[in-house]
This record gives C-alpha cells, structure tokens and sequence, in this order.
C-alpha cells in the first residue's frame, strides 16, 4: 500500500516542482548584428511553445530560412526561458554577377534579396560568372591582410575572363592586376603606394600585372 502511495505521490511532487508541461515564456536572442531579435523569435516560432512538445529540427529549419543565418544554438536557461545564439554570415562585398544583384560572405556565397537587412556600402565585386567570385575575395583579403588599402578605400574589383582582375579605388586610382600571382602582385603595389606616399604624389592608373616591373602614372 505505501508503494502504491509512493508510487502516486513522487509524479504529482515531481510535476510541482518541475513542471513538464510549462511552456516557453521568455526567449534571448544573441549573437545577431543583421537580424533583428524580433525577427528571430517570430520566427522560432518558439514563445509559448510547450518545452516538451518542441521539436528542434523543426525550429532549426525555420531559423535557417533566414539567409544571413549561418549557425543556431539553443541554450534552455530554465523551464521557461531558452536563449538563442546566432552565427551570422560574414557580409564582406556587394556582388554584380551577370544579371544578379546580391551580397557575397566570407564563403564566397553570393546572397540575394537581403539588401533590407545590410546599411553599409561594402566594396563591389564584378564579375560575368558566380565561380569568379572567390578571385574576387581572395583579391579583397590580400589588400586588407597586406595592409595595402583597407574595406573605405576600396570602391569595386571587376575579374573578367580574358584581362583578369582590376581594382578601383575610392579616391579614382585604376589598377590593373591581370591573372595569376595575385600575392606577389599585391606586395608589389604596397611597395608602389608606399613610394607615392613618400613622393607626396597621387597615382591615378597602376599597371601590376608584370610583376617584374610596374606602370605608374600619377596625377598632374
């Protein structure tokens, strides 16, 4: 009869003070700089949800519809308040390929339709095909790692197919780079612009693209 009663007792005591029923009453949101919060949890679909119900893979999916979203973790606080730590894509150019008008990230992935999301004018990449692009972030990460110009200073690369890669700056210099050793060709125009510094002359056309000797023409 006690076990009977045990029996009965430890599931009610249980449920009292652990209630497997509770649902979702307050969400965090972390790691977002894109998406806002509320566009986050509207859709997790996630707020008064109950914790036993939940299906993860399901909310992962939904939260994975959003484009910027790159990575999700979920981190139950307590048994009514679970937090939510996004990863976002890291934005780093504005993509014209062909007809397509996106934003590339960090992987080379071009990323349509989320203009509404993104207030910066990030430098341009051009290009006739999508398989180009990594010519073009691999250009990018070479100035800036170099400390050659930084992401300001840098207004479009253009890659094409035949004459190669060509930078524009945002102060007007035109630089042709052509194909291949792009990192030797990168070193080779630090030291250009390092000189033209010292010189306290503009350059508004650099030729790299032989990368025994360089063109130079500088503003009058």
């Amino acid at each position: 009869m006690k076990k009977k009663l045990l029996l009965i007792l430890i599931p009610i005591l249980i449920f009292l003070y652990f209630p497997i029923i509770s649902s979702v009453k307050e969400i965090e949101v972390s790691g977002n700089h894109y998406v806002s919060k509320e566009e986050i949890i509207a859709t997790s679909e996630l707020k008064n949800s109950y914790l036993t119900l939940i299906n993860k893979n399901d909310v992962l999916k939904r939260l994975m519809t959003i484009k910027l979203i790159k990575k999700i973790k979920f981190k139950q606080l307590s048994l009514t308040k679970i937090k939510i730590l996004v990863e976002e894509k890291e934005i780093i150019m504005i993509g014209h390929i062909g007809k397509k008008i996106g934003h590339i990230d960090s992987d080379n992935e071009l990323i349509l339709n989320v203009s509404e999301y993104i207030d910066y004018n990030f430098p341009i990449f051009t290009s006739d095909l999508e398989a180009n692009i990594n010519n073009g972030v691999l250009i990018l990460n070479l100035l800036t790692s170099k400390n050659v110009l930084n992401i300001e200073e840098i207004s479009e690369i253009s890659y094409d197919e035949i004459i190669g890669v060509t930078i524009f700056t945002s102060d007007g210099t035109k630089i042709y780079v052509g194909n291949n050793d792009f990192t030797e060709k990168i070193i080779n125009l630090k030291i250009i612009l390092e000189d033209g510094e010292k010189r306290r002359k503009k350059e508004s056309y650099i030729d790299i693209s032989n990368t025994k000797k360089g063109v130079v023409n500088y503003n009058l």
